[in-house]
This record gives C-alpha cells, sequence and structure tokens, in this order.
C-alpha cells in the first residue's frame, strides 16, 4: 500500500467492495484534500487494519468510498514495542511531545505524576492526547494509533513490568544512553521521562530498586520535551527501526 495516499480513519475493519462513508472530521479533512471522484486513499482502523479505496461519491454530508482489495497490515510500525512514560508537562509541551513520539514509532504514551509535576492531570486532556495520537498516526502512516492511557502515580508506574526498563537522569551515577547494555531486540521497553522539575533522589533511588536503568542524554541539560525525543530516536536507532 502506498505511504503516499490520503489516509482516512475509520471505526473497524471492513471487506472489500464495502462503500464507507467519511463524517465528521473525517469529512472535513477530505474536503481540505479536495478529493475527486475516482481518487485512490488509504483507510485504516487504528488497530492494525489498513486497505486501499476509491472515491465513489462526493455530497455535503459524507465522502463516500468503495473498499478495493483488503489485507490485514502494521505499516509503520516499530518492532520495538516502546512505551513512553512521561511525566506530566504544561499543556502545549505534552501535546507536542505526544504527536512526535507517535510519529517515532512508539506503541503506548503513559503519562504519569511524581514529585515534582506542576501540571493537573483531567480526562479532557487526555482524550486531547488520543486525538493527537490519531491524527499523528495518520500523517506519518501507521496503521495503529497508540493508545495514551490516563495518568498514573510514579510509584504505580514503577510497578509495571517490562523486558526493559530505562529512566532518564539528570544527575547521579546513570550510564549514557547510546551505550546502555541490553538484549539486542528486547522485546518491550519502557521508558521513563520525567516532568519539568526532574526527579527527586527519593524516586530515583526508587527506581534504581525497582530495576530500572538510570541512563544520561549527555552533558546538557535538555528541556523535558526534548529529552523525551532525543531518547526515544536513540532507542528506535538501536532497537528499533529507526536509521
Amino acid at each position: 500500500m502506498s505511504q503516499h495516499l490520503p489516509r482516512f480513519h475509520i471505526a473497524a475493519p471492513v471487506a472489500a467492495g464495502d462503500l464507507v462513508a467519511l463524517t465528521g472530521d473525517e469529512l472535513r479533512h477530505a474536503r481540505v484534500r479536495r478529493l475527486a471522484v475516482g481518487e485512490a486513499v488509504a483507510l485504516f482502523d487504528g488497530a492494525g487494519f489498513s486497505c486501499v479505496a476509491a472515491v465513489e461519491a462526493l455530497s455535503r454530508d459524507a465522502v463516500r468510498v468503495r473498499v478495493g482489495a483488503v489485507r490485514p497490515a502494521r505499516d509503520g510500525e516499530s518492532p520495538l514495542a516502546l512505551t513512553l512514560a512521561l511525566g506530566l508537562l504544561k499543556a502545549d509541551k505534552i501535546d507536542w511531545a505526544i504527536e512526535k513520539a507517535v510519529e517515532l514509532g512508539v506503541a503506548a504514551v503513559q503519562p504519569f505524576t511524581s514529585a515534582h509535576t506542576v501540571a493537573a492531570p483531567s480526562e479532557a486532556r487526555r482524550r486531547r492526547w488520543q486525538q493527537l495520537a490519531r491524527a499523528a498516526a495518520k500523517q506519518c502512516g501507521r496503521s495503529v494509533v497508540p493508545p495514551v492511557a490516563a495518568p498514573l502515580a510514579f510509584e504505580a508506574l514503577l510497578a509495571r513490568p517490562a523486558a526493559a526498563k530505562l529512566l532518564l537522569a539528570e544527575r547521579g551515577a546513570v550510564t549514557p544512553l547510546g551505550t546502555v547494555a541490553l538484549a539486542a531486540a528486547p522485546p518491550a521497553l519502557l521508558l521513563v521521562i520525567g516532568p519539568e522539575g526532574g526527579f527527586s533522589d527519593t524516586e530515583l533511588a526508587a527506581a534504581a530498586a525497582a530495576g530500572f536503568t538510570l541512563a544520561g542524554l549527555g552533558a546538557r541539560i535538555l528541556r523535558a520535551e526534548t529529552a523525551a525525543i532525543a531518547a526515544l530516536a536513540l532507542c528506535q536507532a538501536r532497537w528499533g527501526d529507526l536509521g
């Protein structure tokens, strides 16, 4: 399937020959793209299904597309199941970080609260984060929309299982992320990035005790959202599909 076709999100998988109506946000997207009858488009359900369809009819209320050959796919998905655990940041910063994390291939995003968190969690914010994840997946050619979970407390986050667990720390005995020794291809990786204020000494000690490798990104102190993207890129280059 061409990654260059206009892409539209659908609620569930469809079958070859089905006529699908694009409405709501997808209709607005179709209008922006100025689709024409006969034009090919790509459909995806956000859970791994994707297919090609052709525009059959245009109306004020919907764009109707006829589904062609169907094949389950996982276009744009990294072999590394990477969960980004991100301390709650101010609205524009966390929005940007989630969008770019999806583009870099994360499997899931887990916001969390901790001692130095300044932003407050809310269900409205989580819904916005999921919308951003869906839009980013559509834009970058992924067939799966990563879930953005409800925020956890830091203590609960530490108890989550993963084949490999990394936490970015600004100080203390840290291993440069580029030299962290993991399995050649860990099946799952939990990467923890703190909020604007970083982690307390107590939190760093608790993470180490919970089996996390404390890693660093070098001599410069990066903003939390910058650190998240830099770390994701390094992880995908070493154990995923970036390169």
